[in-house]
């Protein structure tokens, strides 16, 4: 292990029992944000034995990834299930030393359900966003107040949530994404409550991004705090502010000194100071 005590504890959760992986070398990307799309973690994970690879493949099993720091309560980082057709087992004559490849998908089971539903009446895109997050199966996350609505006089929902969402959504500036199974479902008219909100400032390094978007890149130490739809507060001498976070990436392992998060905020948004 690191140094800094860097401990990961896999927790594996399935329709009988809660299973805790645990005491694992472990090497991680894993990235984030509110697109609508899966997000996903690529995980290489040493001295993994028989039994534990094998409670890992179990058929439908949800996999919380939470790290924990010198013997704190674990914090979850993320949950999503195993792409079992793209794991690579170590060479079974020398498990221990070579890596188990996985990778992870957060809301694997919500994206693939086809969803059929007509509104025969009156219904508002409010009430349908509501529907279809139940039917998809997940959790609720962040759910804006203030969404814009749009009312019909009657609808046919069917398809596959992108689709649905992504047409109900785009043309009233709605975003949606889904958070460790939880969906946020994130108005364009959202700002800053206020509230305590984690601060960045120079002891955390601020990097303008080249993708022609308005957005910045903060790198931290690694963090477990910070989500997608998120507000953290800048306090640089070139940006200074409470911005609502676009993707958040964690990198790194538990066995050297390289643990890192990049966050990434945009910063032409309302909430700026």
């Amino acid at each position: 292990m690191s140094s800094n005590y860097l401990n990961f504890d896999f927790i594996i959760t399935t329709l009988e029992e809660d299973i805790t992986i645990d005491n694992l070398d472990v090497e991680f990307d894993i990235c984030k944000n509110n697109k609508l799309e899966s997000n996903r973690a690529y995980l290489n994970i040493w001295n993994l034995s028989d039994v534990k690879y094998n409670t890992l493949m179990e058929k439908d099993v949800m996999l919380n990834i939470s790290i924990s720091f010198g013997g704190e309560d674990p914090t979850l980082l993320f949950c999503g299930k195993l792409d079992r057709a793209r794991v690579k087992r170590g060479r079974p004559w020398n498990r221990v030393d070579v890596a188990n490849r996985f990778i992870l998908i957060d809301g694997a089971d919500a994206f693939c359900k086809f969803i059929n539903k007509n509104y025969r009446e009156q219904v508002n895109s409010t009430k349908i966003i509501q529907d279809c997050i139940s039917l998809m199966g997940a959790g609720s996350g962040r759910i804006s107040e203030n969404l814009p609505i749009q009312q019909y006089e009657s609808y046919k929902l069917l398809g596959y949530p992108q689709d649905v969402l992504e047409k109900i959504c785009t043309p009233l500036g709605i975003s949606f994404s889904i958070q460790n199974n939880l969906v946020d479902v994130i108005s364009p008219f959202e700002v800053f409550q206020g509230g305590d909100v984690p601060t960045f400032n120079a002891s955390n390094t601020l990097k303008l991004n080249n993708s022609g978007k308005d957005e910045v890149t903060i790198t931290t130490g690694l963090t477990s705090l910070v989500n997608p739809n998120d507000w953290v507060e800048c306090d640089y001498e070139d940006l200074k502010g409470v911005f609502q976070v676009n993707q958040v990436r964690h990198y790194g392992n538990n066995y050297g000194k390289v643990c890192l998060t990049e966050i990434t905020v945009g910063y032409k948004i309302s909430g700026q100071k």
